[in-house]
């Protein structure tokens, strides 16, 4: 399980950002874009209230992560949740659909979780864009990023009606994309009241 570990540990850190370098950085951020209570940071994309309405029990969502080195389907499942977080299980998936390995289980906080997205103002911007995914065409908000000690940018695509994890990342050097984690599809438990996304696996 040590892929599953390293992937779970990358959108961890690339969520929070880190580093400084000599690099150009973003224009700064307009004050309406900036978070109130910290104006350090852009507004988050959600509220730790929104995060947690939306990933309830049997929440379960696959992302595809590629890099140079191929592709590589995960599996995130909300296992429990209550007032205060949720348990989460992370599973790498075989070329068979099958569990490659054992998942893992960890719990976050709904602050942890919104904290994922908490970008530096002064090297990021966020901006309202349209883009084609695998779950479908939608509107959202486009987080850039610059990481000085990589000379790289990441780039977050959060979709309103979808709260929690972005459901696109990237990490250009240039015009490449040197890495990348989408979702493929979101399944929400029966019964939940907002309209299921379900699109087929396409490797």
């Amino acid at each position: 399980m040590q892929n599953a570990s390293k992937s779970i540990l990358l959108v961890l850190c690339l969520a929070v950002g880190c580093g400084t370098g000599d690099v150009p950085k973003a224009p700064p951020a307009a004050p309406v874009d900036l978070d109130p209570a910290d104006p350090t940071i852009l507004k988050r994309p959600f509220t730790a209230e929104e995060i947690r309405d939306e990933w309830i029990p049997g929440l379960r969502i696959l992302m595809r992560r590629t890099t140079p080195e191929g592709t590589q389907l995960e599996r995130w499942t909300v296992m429990a949740a209550d007032n205060e977080g949720a348990e989460i299980e992370y599973a790498m998936i075989a070329d068979d659909a099958s569990v490659d390995g054992e998942p893992q289980v960890k719990r976050s906080t709904w602050v942890e979780l919104r904290d994922h997205a908490s970008f530096p103002a002064a090297r990021s911007s966020r901006d309202w864009v349209s883009r084609s995914t695998p779950l479908g065409d939608f509107g959202g908000w486009l987080y850039r990023v610059e990481d000085p000690e990589a000379a790289a940018v990441q780039e977050y695509f959060f979709v309103p009606d979808l709260p929690g994890a972005p459901v696109q990342m990237r990490i250009l050097e240039g015009e490449i994309t040197v890495f990348e984690l989408e979702q493929t599809a979101r399944l929400r438990p029966e019964g939940h009241s907002t309209a299921t996304v379900d699109t087929p696996v396409d490797r």
